[in-house]
């Protein structure tokens, strides 16, 4: 029996791996689940008799539960159809859990977006100079230099919005007096410490099968689930 289990970015709806998120939740022993973000996928409108599975199986779960929106909830009008699903549960923002030995400050992590001037910044510098660089160019020449400059440059932008989104998670986890922040959105499984703070993102189920228990000592561990 885990103290606290965390997942985010199941993606139902287009995940192939749904199959075996299903299978993990019905045996999963905790004392409280939090659901972190975009768990269904509205872009790709999640089939009913999914939504009808997850919400079944987690009605007979023997736990709290907190289901943390994530941007796939949020900003999408057609979540709010949904709501019938979720007449049993509390949605939130963010949540703050006070764990055996660390408080620990919980978010989906798509606030960032909307918060970070860096990030902004830097995305909108990656989309002008895509618009410059491949401006009236045919497809073939739009190719090469996709093959070229673009992709030399577009992973170094990629690093750098990571690193500053990881400085703006455990920002957040400072601001509310948590040592620990635990987030997804990024789909990257990862542990690591910043200026005293414990960063945690719980990766995804669409390819990384992942997710983080707290165990009875109060230690937080990542997860891959396998069905052998």
């Amino acid at each position: 029996m885990y103290e606290a289990v965390f997942i985010s970015d199941v993606h139902i709806g287009s995940s192939k791996r749904v199959e075996a998120f299903f299978e993990f939740l019905e045996v999963l022993e905790t004392k409280k689940l939090f659901l972190i973000g975009d768990i269904i996928d509205i872009v790709n409108n999640a089939p009913s008799k999914e939504l009808d599975r997850l919400f079944d199986i987690l009605s007979k779960k023997d736990c709290e539960i907190y289901y943390i929106l994530g941007n796939h909830e949020k900003d999408n009008p057609k979540f709010y159809c949904l709501k019938h699903y979720f007449t049993n549960f509390r949605l939130y923002n963010n949540f703050i859990y006070e764990g055996i030995s660390s408080k620990v400050y919980i978010e989906h992590g798509d606030s960032f977006h909307q918060k970070d001037p860096f990030n902004k910044a830097l995305k909108w510098g990656l989309y002008r100079f895509k618009r410059v660089l491949f401006k009236n160019k045919s497809k073939q020449e739009q190719l090469k230099r996709k093959k070229g400059v673009y992709y030399k440059i577009k992973p170094i932008i990629r690093n750098l919005l990571y690193n500053s989104y990881i400085k703006y998670m455990v920002s957040l986890a400072r601001k509310n007096r948590c040592e620990v922040v635990i987030c997804g959105h990024l789909h990257q499984l990862e542990k690591k410490e910043l200026h005293g703070i414990t960063y945690i993102n719980c990766g995804d189920w669409l390819k990384a099968q992942s997710y983080i228990i707290e165990n009875s000592a109060g230690e937080f561990e990542l997860k891959r689930y396998s069905r052998e």
